[in-house]
């Protein structure tokens, strides 16, 4: 079985591509590099810090925005894997643009931050209100409490 795995796995490396692209995550819209890319998944570099799990949707020359999960990270690299694979002319695509952007500065087109909001902010922005509102009501009862007695 050991053999089996080490077998996909370098099956798995051999399909990468090396590339250098800078895009952006399609949800928070902050810059996304893409180190390799393969019909399954991708290495990119990311200013925001990811976790395993995470969905991240990036746009891939020709197909656009493509999600994928994140499945590892070091530092702030992360490996992810396409939720649907996507095809192998994205990935020549991709490495052509890489082969004729090594002669040009990249531009990085900046697009304002928009962060995604979750039900789970939410709850803590209520709560946070919440012990405010209680303890606004404290200090007025205690200011009343002290003008009174």
């Amino acid at each position: 079985m050991g053999m089996a795995m080490a077998k996909l796995d370098e099956q798995r490396r051999a399909d990468r591509v090396s590339v250098r692209l800078v895009t952006h995550d399609a949800v928070g819209d902050y810059p996304l590099t893409l180190i390799n890319l393969s019909t399954s998944g991708m290495m990119l570099s990311s200013p925001r810090a990811l976790r395993v799990g995470d969905t991240v949707q990036v746009d891939l020359p020709t197909i656009g925005s493509t999600s994928a999960e994140v499945m590892w990270h070091d530092a702030d690299e992360y490996g992810c894997r396409f939720f649907a694979p996507i095809p192998v002319s994205v990935v020549d695509d991709a490495a052509r643009r890489t082969r004729s952007m090594q002669t040009r500065p990249v531009e990085v087109q900046r697009r304002p931050i928009r962060e995604v909001r979750s039900e789970r902010d939410d709850t803590r922005s209520l709560v946070a209100l919440c012990l405010f509102l209680a303890l606004v009501v404290v200090i007025f009862y205690s200011v009343q409490a002290v003008l009174n007695g």
